[in-house]
């Protein structure tokens, strides 16, 4: 029998007062952004201050971004070559393609959050969701920068804590590996080419602070260079990915989400 692998995201984050006919908001726009409604295929640009009305999506161009204010606080921040449908009675945003930030505030309104199939429960956390190549080749990443969540892939539930990333690939089991926090956070088009402070900002400069102070006493190895930075989020070269995913499982391979070892990286596999 054929082995089925799917990737899923929905994130469910807590309640807020936010009505379920309020719609999301562009706050910031560069370069081509553009929206128009799921059932056409016309769109209109989308400058800051546009209305993203249910049944609507979300395009960027090459080169571009783009940030929403959503029901009630939270924050949607979008990389170069995204789409995304976008539905204001459930609050759900689809991802098609591309790279989101996503940035959810305790108090804010339930955000649902989907690719294709993976789920995790969040409740106030900052993270990033991805979705790239085409048929059969996509690769799906799902990484927390702060907070935690429990993540289910191909039938198994995968704690992402702050600092590390679930990805996957059709084909291949799930791995999840380490970043440096701060790096990214120092480096990352979604921090450095935004200029709105993110809600959860608090929480990230914690997170990047204790990660300094845990890497200074010793407690976290140098990153990996089979880590790549270069696309706004961290990913897995190939060879490395290649090579997470065809290790045997070994128990207690996997660091609690406390504990960040930018070099490790664990495959979730399974028949």
């Amino acid at each position: 029998m054929k082995a089925r692998y799917y990737l899923a995201l929905v994130f469910l984050l807590g309640v807020g007062r936010a009505v379920a006919s309020d719609p999301a908001k562009v706050t910031e726009a560069v370069n081509v952004v553009e929206h128009g409604h799921q059932d056409s295929s016309a769109t209109s640009p989308a400058p800051v201050g546009t209305l993203i009305q249910d049944g609507e999506f979300v395009e960027t161009g090459k080169s571009s971004r783009a940030e929403m204010l959503l029901p009630s606080s939270s924050i949607a921040r979008m990389g170069s070559n995204s789409i995304f449908n976008y539905s204001v009675d459930s609050n759900t945003i689809n991802l098609q393609s591309g790279t989101i930030l996503f940035c959810k505030p305790k108090e804010a309104k339930q955000l649902n959050m989907m690719t294709a199939a993976v789920t995790a429960a969040i409740v106030g956390t900052t993270g990033f969701v991805s979705v790239h190549g085409t048929g059969k080749s996509h690769t799906y990443i799902f990484g927390i920068i702060e907070g935690h969540a429990s993540a289910q892939a191909n039938g198994k539930s995968i704690p992402v804590g702050p600092g590390q990333i679930l990805e996957f690939r059709p084909g291949s089991p799930p791995v999840v590996f380490s970043f440096d926090v701060p790096r990214l956070v120092r480096t990352s088009i979604f921090f450095t080419g935004f200029k709105h402070p993110l809600p959860n900002q608090d929480e990230v400069d914690s997170e990047v602070s204790s990660y300094l102070d845990d890497e200074r006493r010793g407690f976290i190895q140098p990153p990996s260079h089979s880590v790549d930075y270069s696309g706004g989020i961290p990913t897995l070269t190939t060879t490395a990915y290649d090579s997470a995913s065809n290790a045997q499982n070994q128990p207690g391979n996997t660091p609690p989400p406390q504990q960040r070892t930018p070099t490790n990286y664990n495959t979730y596999g399974g028949r």
